[in-house]
């Protein structure tokens, strides 16, 4: 009795462990014919075992070498920053959140045999025996299509087969779909169509209730943009009995959140012995971030060429600009030597004086907008008289205006104050682009209107509005959308009928943005436009001892004043020291040269009393402007700490004055002005050399 009991229980023990060896044998056939790749670590994240596509995926011969390189292989393909910039992290790490928390999803980046590939990955813990397992599900998101039509040409031809994979792959992101088809009619109403669970988690869905195995569930949710495209790519699948027309198409699928998402599906046809199909079955898989990738990609890519054609345009007209009026320099030049009257020399030394202020505008813009770019554009605020400024306005662009004989009007409200503070020079910079565009579109005997406007006060600062109109050729929508643009024109035409560098505007728009203001502009074609702008500007008293250019009427008062005063020159360019005392010789100055900034110091050491005033460049050899011009305060420092020491019973000298240095240079942005005053300087004259504002610096400095 015993014994046979013994023998049931071992041939029950025989049949489960016969059971368990088919449910193992059968589980082996589904990892190796699963095109999913699969790895397997135990409870110490050792790489234990791995399916066929793992060892085809790492370019392995075997195996065996597979679980003996792996760790290894993977390891040194993982970059140290993933492409959003982040660290890679370990392998390892990956495992240990996958044993604590039971699974971890992730994508990576990893370099394979020298190819970069993108993984979509799956640890999961599974309990095996006392301990557990970690088994990986890795996704190659490079190589979609090869995965899904692997996938496809399994051809599974019955519902436990599909079931099986179905096991296989429910905790991956790909979704399996699966369509019997009744008496070859895609669209027969009694078609039995099957969603597996992860394409349901997919869409949001997580029971059949919710989204039930029909056509229905699948074709409300397609984007009505894509729902023609979906069934016309299956049809004609179906249709092709070659097998040449896959069935591979993305779309997108409302979700229950309420958003649609971009899915990629494929799938296969399954057909009878008379080519009849029986079965359509297949794939699907979320494809979003891979697009919203790549459609970044492709408007950076698309901004970027744009940007680089902008550039390029630009570069070409700014050639156009730079060249033309030197072309001007260089002939005048020419001309002028070989002329033999008087009248014809100056009218060469006229347009040589035109083209260079043209060259000089030019370059100017280039520097502005480098500021810009680089957002160091700054405004230096002072009081000015605002009807003053619009007359110097009128003065720069009046010669023009004659030229084409147009009708030009000034209007200015009387509720503006007299006085305002802010940067008068980069609002007569706006204003002159603005008119300067104004008078190049306007033709001959046209007219154009500046005009102000008070707009309201609050607390002493005054909104003012300023508007330039004109009767030219006007301007489309389209256009003026690309107006403010850097590097940007109205269209390719404007450039080369009417020239420019397309950086006026951009820069005028940054100023009156510095000024709390606004741009904008009304026009349409052939009927002329108008710019307006407003700026914030605060009230200012009448200012007093401001600067004035010289003329000639002030001419002699400035001779008066300067004549038989000493300066030092500290220049060490030959002709820019020949500009200078020209320029300064009707003034009567008694000029001392000095090629370096040693030079200039040493002149001073040797007679501080002689010298009314200094022009310092900045940069000079041995020693230049900044360092010459701090040893030159030390040296001074010196003399009256000197002084300070005579007693009472002495003869007490008078506190001297400390010598005005005037930078003299190149350098003429905000931070090489605040270079300069920092230094010890008094001011700052830029290059090339205004001869009205270097006389105004002289009369503010030196004393009659």
């Amino acid at each position: 009795m015993a014994e046979n009991i013994k023998v049931k229980i071992d041939s029950d023990i025989e049949t489960e462990m016969k059971k368990k060896r088919e449910t193992d044998e059968l589980i082996r056939i589904m990892l190796d014919v699963n095109p999913q790749i699969n790895i397997l670590f135990d409870d110490n994240f050792n790489f234990i075992d791995c399916n066929p596509a793992a060892v085809d995926f790492m370019g392995f011969s075997s195996k065996e070498e597979t679980l003996e390189k792996f760790v290894i292989a993977v390891t040194k393909g993982i970059p140290e920053l993933q492409p959003d910039g982040k660290p890679s992290v370990p392998l390892i790490q990956r495992l240990a959140v996958a044993a604590k928390e039971g699974s971890v999803r992730f994508e990576t980046l990893i370099n394979i045999k020298g190819v970069n590939r993108t993984l979509d990955v799956v640890f999961k813990r599974i309990p095996y025996e006392k301990s557990f397992v970690i088994v990986g599900y890795v996704y190659d998101l490079t190589s979609i299509s090869e995965r899904e039509m692997e996938l496809i040409h399994a051809k599974e031809k019955n519902e436990l087969q599909l079931t099986k994979l179905n096991a296989v792959v429910n905790a991956t992101k790909i979704g399996l779909w699966d369509v019997t088809i009744v008496n070859n009619d895609p669209v027969h109403p009694d078609n039995v169509f099957t969603w597996s669970d992860e394409f349901r988690y997919m869409l949001g869905y997580t029971n059949e209730i919710d989204f039930p195995n029909t056509f229905e569930s699948w074709n409300s949710r397609l984007h009505p943009d894509e729902r023609n495209e979906a069934h016309k790519a299956v049809l004609m699948h179906i249709q092709d009995r070659t097998g040449k027309t896959p069935y591979d198409v993305d779309y997108r699928l409302l979700c229950k959140d309420g958003k649609y998402e971009y899915f990629r599906a494929c799938g296969e046809a399954i057909r009878d012995k008379n080519g009849n199909v029986i079965r359509v079955a297949g794939a699907i898989i979320d494809i979003n971030e891979s697009k919203k990738v790549l459609s970044d990609s492709q408007k950076q890519r698309m901004e970027a060429e744009a940007a680089s054609k902008a550039k390029s345009v630009f570069l070409s007209n700014m050639s156009h600009e730079i060249r033309t009026p030197l072309n001007a320099i260089i002939g005048m030049t020419t001309i002028g030597k070989m002329a033999d009257g008087i009248e014809k020399k100056d009218d060469a030394f006229n347009k040589i004086t035109r083209a260079s202020k043209h060259l000089l505008g030019v370059i100017n813009d280039i520097l502005d907008m480098s500021k810009i770019e680089a957002n160091k554009l700054e405004l230096s605020p002072i009081i000015f008289n605002f009807k003053d400024m619009f007359q110097k306005v009128y003065e720069i662009i009046s010669s023009r205006i004659d030229e084409k004989k147009i009708k030009f009007y000034i209007k200015v409200d009387k509720n503006i104050p007299q006085t305002l503070i802010g940067d008068d020079q980069r609002l007569t910079q706006v204003i002159t682009n603005l008119l300067s565009n104004a008078v190049k579109f306007t033709p001959d005997g046209g007219s154009i209107t500046l005009d102000s406007m008070f707009i309201s006060e609050n607390n002493g600062m005054y909104l003012i509005q300023i508007s330039v109109s004109d009767t030219g050729i006007g301007i489309t929508e389209e256009q003026k959308g690309r107006l403010f643009e850097s590097f940007e024109q109205a269209d390719a035409r404007t450039s080369r009928n009417y020239g420019g560098t397309g950086l006026g505007l951009p820069i005028s728009k940054r100023i009156i943005e510095l000024m709390d203001g606004q741009i904008w502009i009304e026009s349409a074609p052939d009927k002329g436009s108008k710019f307006i702008f407003t700026v914030l500007l605060k009230r200012g008293d009448d200012p007093e001892n401001k600067l004035t250019g010289t003329d000639q009427n002030n001419a002699n008062a400035a001779i008066d004043q300067l004549k038989g005063k000493t300066i030092i020159l500290a220049e060490d360019v030959d002709i820019n020291r020949e500009i200078v005392i020209t320029l300064l010789e009707p003034m009567r100055l008694n000029i001392i040269c000095a090629e370096s900034g040693k030079a200039a110091l040493d002149l001073f050491k040797e007679s501080p009393d002689k010298y009314d005033l200094i022009f310092m460049d900045i940069q000079m050899p041995v020693m230049d402007g900044y360092e010459a011009t701090r040893a030159i305060r030390a040296f001074e420092n010196d003399i009256d700490n000197d002084n300070a020491g005579f007693t009472e019973s002495e003869t007490r000298k008078e506190p001297r004055q400390k010598i005005p240095i005037i930078a003299m240079t190149a350098n003429v942005f905000r931070e090489d002005i605040d270079k300069c005053l920092n230094a010890g300087m008094n001011n700052h004259i830029g290059k090339p050399i205004d001869f009205n504002e270097m006389i105004a610096v002289l009369r503010k400095y030196i004393k009659a």
